[in-house]
């Protein structure tokens, strides 16, 4: 146990929908009663079983499996003992967390833009989850 708290930024949907991952390689570095804090880029409500052509403007189905909604999340963290849930929702800055990506210049921001000039927007979001280790 080292740390009081654990922030990850857009990165914890790429190797954490593991069902193992928390509690086996996070959670043991964090504090008795310390906290995890999360965001990551969502999904108003999942539709990995109709993708939207908006969302295939820009993201293939497999590059879309590491988006989720709030439900996918709360599902995957309850099968980890040790851990309580405080807070999973949508974060209150979504349009403008978008807007700030899709204004940087890169190569992935750029492509992205094809999703939100399709319309794609309507359908995500960012999500918070707030955790606390057990004492």
């Amino acid at each position: 146990e080292f740390f009081d708290a654990v922030i990850s930024t857009d990165s914890y949907n790429y190797f954490g929908r593991s069902p193992e991952y928390l509690g086996e390689k996070l959670l043991p570095f964090v504090k008795a009663g310390g906290l995890i804090c999360i965001c990551v880029p969502g999904m108003k409500q999942d539709c990995h079983d109709n993708l939207p052509e908006a969302l295939l403007a820009a993201w293939t189905p497999e590059q879309l499996d590491y988006i989720h909604d709030k439900a996918y999340w709360t599902r995957l963290i309850e099968k980890t003992a040790g851990v309580d849930i405080l807070s999973i929702h949508e974060m209150e800055s979504n349009t403008e967390v978008w807007e700030d990506w899709l204004a940087c210049e890169n190569e992935y921001s750029v492509a992205d833009r094809r999703a939100f000039a399709a319309g794609g927007g309507k359908y995500l979001n960012f999500i918070a989850i707030i955790l606390r280790k057990h004492q």
